[in-house]
C-alpha cells in the first residue's frame, strides 16, 4: 500500500494546482448560475383546445370541405356548412374562390386561426345536425353534461371535439391533454402538442441528452483543457521535476498520476453539473431518472480523450499555450470528420436506402430457376430503382434525392407480373402532394417506362394486392379496383392517344368541374375505384392495413381500433368485427395476417396476437431487450410472421398448435425492409442500404443475393470516409451513448414516412467507445515512452 502513496500525493498535487486556477472557479460559478436559471422551470397539464398549424394533417381536404360547405346549398345546414358559415369573412371569401375552382393559397395558420374564432361563440352548433357525425366517447360524455357544469377548459375541449367530428380525416390524432411549460409559475406562450408520456420521452431522448452533450461534451471539456493544460508543463520545470524524480517513483507512473489528477478535476466539475440537472429534472419536471447520473463517467471519459492529446503536446513543447492550441486543433478535426460523416450518411447513404421491394416476372419460371426475376425497389429518397442483371447496377427510373420533395408509393406486383406504383410530386411534405396523380404500370414490354393507368384517389400512400383486386389506401379510406381494369385502362389510353394524333382539327379543352375538383381534394374515390369503408367510419392515424393470402380478409388498424373486413359471397366488402385496443393511441402501428391469426405491433415492445375469426386477443408478449417492431409481414398462410425489430434484425414468430415461439434473429443484419412474395414463395430482405436477399421462407436459406456495384460517392464513403471515421476518435458520437443511457432505449424511431418500415436510428455505443479507448491507450503509451526516454 505504501508504494502507492507517492502517486496519490502526485494526484493530490495536480488537484491542488487545478483548484488554484481562476478559470476553474469561473466555471464553478457558471455552473451554479446555470442550475439556478433552470430551477424555476416547471410544467402543467391542460386540455387540448385551440388548434395549431401542426394539428392539420390534411389541410387540402379541410380547405375542400369548408369550400364545399359554403358553395353547395345541400351542405348549408350540415355540420361542415354551419362551421364554414361561421368563419371570418376574409377566410370565407378565399374558400368561396376555392369552391369555384380557383387555385387559392391559404396558409395553415389562416385555417387554424379561423377555426379558433369559433371558440368565442358556439351558435353554429346544432345538436340535431351533429347527430349524424361520428362522435368519440369523450365528446358524447361532454355533450351529456350541462355547460354550467363544465370548466372553461372543458367547454373549449368540447368545441374542439365538435369541430373534429364535423371534419373527419383532417386533424392529427392527439391526446386529450397537453403540456404547458412554466417559468416562475408563468406559462410559456407556446403549448407543446404532446401529452405527459410523450413529454417524458422527449425529455429523456432529446432535451436532457442534448444539454449534457453540449455542456459536458464541448463547453466543459474546453474549460477543463484550459485549466489542466499547465499541469504537465509545470511538472517539467527543473526544480519541480527533479524533486518528483528524487522519490521512489517511475516516470511512467508519475505521468499517469498527473493524467489521473487532471481527470479528477474534471470529475469534480461534471458531478456538480449532472447532479444539479438531475435534481432540477426531478423536483421541477417529475423526471426522477437515475440514469442521468451515469453520464458522469461518460463525460469524464470524453475529457480523457482530449486530455491525452494535451498531455503529449505539453511533454513535447512544455508550453500550456501550445498544448491548448494542439488540443483545440484536434477537437476541430474530430468535429469536421464527424460533420462530413453525417453529411455522407444524410446525402449519400439515406437516399439510396431501400424501403420497399417488388418482384416482376413469370412466377413459374422463377420458381423453377429458369429465369431471374426483375426486382424493383422504392427508396427513402423518393426514387424508384430497377436492378440490371447484366451490369449489376441499380438503374434509376425515378431519381433518389436527399432533400427532394417527391414521394414514391411502394410498388406491388399485379397478376400479369407488371409493377404498380405512383410518383407523387411534392408528396414528401404533404400526402396530397401537388394534386391528383396517376397509377403507373411498368413491365418488360415497355422497357420499364412508366405507363399511366387510372387516376388514383388523392393522397394515396399505399397499394396492396387482394386476390384479383388492387387496394389503394389514403387518409380518407380504402379504395378497391380490379387489376384487369388497370390493364384495360392502359390500352384505352393508348387508343385515345392514337385517335388524338389522327385528328386534324384541335378541340377545345373541357371546362373543369369544380365539384369534381373539390371531391378530388378531399380524397374521395376516383373513376374506377370504390371506397370499401362504411361512411360512418373514420380512418384515423396511425393507419395500417394487411390482406390475408386468399385476398378476402382485411385487417385494418385505425386510431386504436382493430377492424376486420371480409368479402361476402356477393363480392362486397363488409366490416365484420371491431376490437378496441386498450391504452393511448400509438405513434405508429403494423398489422399482418397469417393463417388464423392477426398480429399487431405498435410503438410499444409488446406484440399482440388476435384470432382472425373473432378479433379477440389470444396472447400478448414482449420483445426482448425493450425492442420494438418496425415492420411485420406474414410468411404464407401457416400462422408464421417475420418481425423486423428496432435493432435491424429479423425474428420469426411461429404458432405451432397455438403455442407462441419467437426465434432468435436470423443471420442477416442491418435490415432495412422485409416483404413476402406469395407468387414465388420468397422472403425478400433489403439490407445494408441497397442489397437484396431472396430467402426460402421455411429455413431462411439464401436463394439469391443481390450485391449492386457501388456508385462513385458510395465508393468515396467506403474507402475514404469510413476508414477516416474509424481511425478518428468518435467523440461526437458518444452523444448517442448519453441518449441511450438516459432514455434506456437502444434506438430511436425518426420516420415521418407515410408508408414502409419505420426509419430507425440505432445508438452507436460499442464503436465510439472502442475507438476512444484505443486512442487514449495509444496517446498515453506514446507519452510515457517519450517521457521515459527524454532528458528533461
Amino acid at each position: 500500500m505504501r508504494r502507492w502513496l507517492p502517486y496519490v500525493a502526485v494526484i493530490a498535487d495536480s488537484f491542488r494546482a487545478a483548484l488554484s486556477s481562476r478559470v476553474l472557479w469561473i466555471a464553478f460559478v457558471a455552473i451554479w448560475i446555470l442550475i439556478g436559471a433552470l430551477s424555476p422551470i416547471g410544467y402543467r397539464e391542460d386540455y387540448n383546445t385551440r388548434f395549431i398549424d401542426h394539428d392539420l394533417e390534411n389541410a387540402s381536404r379541410l380547405k375542400a370541405m369548408l369550400a364545399q360547405g359554403l358553395v353547395d346549398p345541400e351542405q348549408a345546414e350540415a355540420p361542415v356548412g354551419r362551421i364554414a358559415a361561421a368563419l371570418p369573412n376574409d377566410l370565407k371569401r378565399s374558400l368561396e374562390q376555392v369552391g369555384q375552382g380557383e387555385d387559392v393559397r391559404i396558409w395553415f395558420s389562416t385555417l387554424s386561426d379561423g377555426l379558433n374564432k369559433l371558440f368565442a361563440d358556439d351558435s353554429w352548433y346544432d345538436a340535431e345536425a351533429w347527430s349524424s357525425t361520428v362522435r368519440l366517447r369523450e365528446l358524447r360524455r361532454l355533450d351529456s353534461m350541462a355547460s354550467t357544469d363544465l370548466s372553461e377548459s372543458l367547454r373549449e375541449r368540447r368545441t374542439r371535439l365538435r369541430i373534429e367530428a364535423a371534419l373527419p380525416g383532417v386533424f392529427r390524432v392527439r391526446s386529450a391533454r397537453s403540456i404547458l411549460l412554466t417559468y416562475f409559475g408563468v406559462d410559456f406562450p407556446a403549448r407543446l402538442a404532446i401529452d405527459k408520456a410523450q413529454f417524458l420521452i422527449v425529455l429523456n431522448q432529446f432535451v436532457i441528452p442534448t444539454i449534457i452533450q453540449w455542456l459536458l461534451g464541448y463547453i466543459l471539456v474546453f474549460l477543463g483543457i484550459l485549466v489542466t493544460a499547465s499541469i504537465i508543463p509545470d511538472m517539467l520545470q527543473p526544480g519541480s521535476l527533479h524533486l518528483l524524480l528524487s522519490k521512489p517513483v517511475s516516470r511512467s507512473m508519475l505521468l499517469l498520476s498527473k493524467y489521473v489528477g487532471g481527470c479528477a478535476f474534471m470529475f469534480l466539475c461534471v458531478v456538480q453539473l449532472v447532479v444539479g440537472l438531475y435534481l432540477v429534472a426531478g423536483f421541477r419536471l417529475d423526471v426522477w431518472n437515475a440514469r442521468i447520473l451515469l453520464c458522469i463517467p461518460v463525460s469524464v471519459f470524453v475529457f480523457a480523450v482530449f486530455y491525452s492529446v494535451s498531455v503529449l503536446a505539453g511533454l513535447r513543447w512544455r508550453s500550456p499555450i501550445l498544448a491548448i492550441g494542439v488540443t483545440c486543433m484536434f477537437g476541430a478535426f474530430c468535429i469536421v470528420v464527424g460533420v462530413f460523416g453525417g453529411l455522407f450518411d444524410a446525402f449519400v447513404k439515406r437516399p439510396d436506402t431501400i424501403k420497399a421491394v417488388a418482384i416482376s416476372g413469370d412466377p413459374t419460371t422463377i420458381e423453377a430457376g429458369k429465369s431471374n426475376p426483375q426486382i424493383l425497389a422504392a427508396t427513402r429518397g423518393g426514387g424508384l430503382l430497377r436492378f440490371d442483371n447484366n451490369t449489376l447496377h441499380w438503374d434509376e427510373i425515378y431519381e433518389s434525392e436527399a432533400i427532394g420533395a417527391d414521394r414514391m408509393v411502394p410498388p406491388v406486383t399485379l397478376i400479369d407480373g407488371s409493377i404498380a406504383t405512383a410518383h407523387v410530386p411534392g408528396g414528401r411534405m404533404s400526402v396530397f402532394g401537388m394534386g391528383a396523380f396517376d397509377l403507373l404500370l411498368l413491365n418488360d414490354s415497355t422497357n420499364w417506362r412508366p405507363q399511366p393507368s387510372l387516376r388514383l384517389p388523392t393522397a394515396t400512400t399505399e397499394l396492396l394486392i387482394a386476390g384479383d383486386e388492387l387496394l389503394a389506401v389514403n387518409t380518407n379510406g380504402v379504395f378497391v379496383t380490379s387489376q384487369q381494369g388497370l390493364l384495360d385502362a392502359i390500352e384505352l389510353e393508348k387508343s385515345n392517344e392514337t385517335n388524338e394524333a389522327a385528328m386534324s382539327e384541335p378541340t377545345s379543352a373541357p371546362q373543369p368541374n369544380w365539384m369534381a375538383k373539390l371531391a378530388s381534394m378531399m380524397g374521395v374515390p376516383t373513376d374506377g375505384f370504390e371506397n370499401i369503408l362504411p361512411s360512418d367510419m373514420s380512418f384515423l392515424p396511425p393507419r395500417s392495413l394487411a390482406v390475408d393470402q386468399s385476398g378476402k380478409t382485411l385487417a385494418l388498424f385505425s386510431g386504436n381500433e382493430l377492424v376486420c373486413i371480409e368479402k361476402s359471397e356477393q363480392e362486397a366488402w363488409e366490416v365484420t368485427r371491431k376490437e378496441t385496443i386498450d391504452g393511448d393511441v400509438p405513434r405508429f402501428a403494423n398489422v399482418a395476417i397469417s393463417g388464423p391469426f392477426m398480429l399487431l405491433a405498435t410503438d410499444q415492445p409488446e406484440l399482440q396476437l388476435f384470432a382472425k375469426g373473432s378479433s379477440k386477443r389470444i396472447a400478448s408478449f414482449a420483445l426482448p431487450n425493450q425492442l420494438t417492431a418496425t415492420m411485420v409481414v406474414s410468411l404464407g398462410d401457416e400462422g408464421r410472421f417475420a418481425i423486423l425489430t428496432s435493432d435491424q434484425r429479423i425474428r420469426i414468430l411461429d404458432t405451432p398448435e397455438k403455442v407462441l415461439h419467437l426465434t432468435e434473429p436470423i443471420w442477416i443484419e442491418d435490415v432495412e425492409a422485409i416483404s413476402y412474395d406469395q407468387a414465388t414463395d420468397q422472403f425478400i430482405v433489403a439490407h445494408s442500404i441497397d442489397r437484396i436477399a431472396l430467402l426460402d421462407p421455411h429455413d431462411f436459406s439464401s436463394r439469391r443475393t443481390i450485391r449492386p456495384m457501388l456508385s462513385t460517392w458510395r465508393n468515396v464513403d467506403r474507402w475514404l470516409m469510413t476508414p477516416l471515421r474509424t481511425l478518428t476518435p468518435q467523440t461526437g458520437e458518444l452523444g448517442g451513448m448519453v441518449a441511450r443511457i438516459i432514455s434506456g432505449e437502444t434506438a430511436i424511431q425518426m420516420s415521418s414516412e407515410t408508408t414502409g418500415p419505420i426509419e430507425t436510428i440505432r445508438y452507436r455505443v460499442f464503436g465510439p467507445l472502442l475507438s476512444c479507448a484505443i486512442f487514449i491507450v495509444v496517446m498515453l503509451t506514446l507519452s510515457c515512452l517519450y517521457f521515459a526516454r527524454s532528458d528533461f
